[in-house]
């Protein structure tokens, strides 16, 4: 077998990013300025990151110049907002087909499974009935990095015990999944209809099947 692990993104990833969109309309319409606000502080901490501090302080500073409120306002609306009221759709998000037979069959084979988001996990894994199948579960933002810096990528590989090398990231982006698998040294499979012209990626699928025999082989 050419792994010993497999790790997983969480959004866009475990279920369509569209069922997320469509159950998030109200969080979007109600919180809009602080959405685009927060996307904007996270692509420039992903250009600039700043690990001397606790990412979410870090982001906080960067929030609160933006919204022109005070840093410790600024953390208090992306906890409540964000990490709290916009984790609630996870309840009713159903994951891929074939995921589920596909994450059993990886525990038949022994790998080590898990999962690594940009965000926090909190109760999204349970709130989507896919609790238990992961030895760790982490946010890059414990690492003091956003993907796709290498940073929390190795930091999930010594979390599992394995060595980067053998393991293999599944991610439905490329430009933070698969580019930062790969820059941590890991293998690549890549979630999406189309394959971009000279991909790093090692594997590119849509169906959780394929992925199940690019990890087990044919049988």
């Amino acid at each position: 077998m050419l792994f010993d692990a497999v790790i997983f993104d969480v959004d866009g990833t475990l279920y369509p990013n569209w069922k997320m969109y469509l159950a998030s309309l109200g969080t979007l319409f109600t919180n809009t300025r602080l959405l685009l606000a927060l996307e904007k502080v996270r692509v420039e901490l992903r250009e600039k990151p700043e690990a001397n501090d606790e990412f979410h302080r870090v982001q906080a500073r960067h929030l609160a110049k933006i919204l022109k409120v005070s840093p410790e306002r600024a953390y208090a609306l992306v906890e409540g907002k964000i990490y709290t009221r916009w984790f609630r759709v996870f309840r009713g998000l159903k994951p891929y087909p074939n995921l589920v037979e596909t994450l059993e069959a990886f525990r038949v084979a022994k790998l080590k499974l898990g999962v690594l988001s940009d965000f926090p996990i909190r109760n999204r894994l349970k709130d989507m009935g896919l609790d238990g199948w992961w030895r760790v579960t982490m946010s890059s933002e414990e690492s003091g990095y956003l993907k796709p810096h290498p940073a929390s990528f190795l930091q999930m590989a010594e979390k599992l015990g394995v060595k980067p090398e053998r393991a293999v990231y599944v991610g439905n982006s490329y430009r933070y999944d698969v580019r930062g698998a790969k820059s941590a040294g890991m293998a690549a499979a890549h979630l999406g209809k189309l394959r971009p012209e000279h991909t790093e990626a090692d594997f590119t699928f849509e169906d959780y099947r394929e992925l199940r025999r690019f990890v087990l082989g044919p049988g």
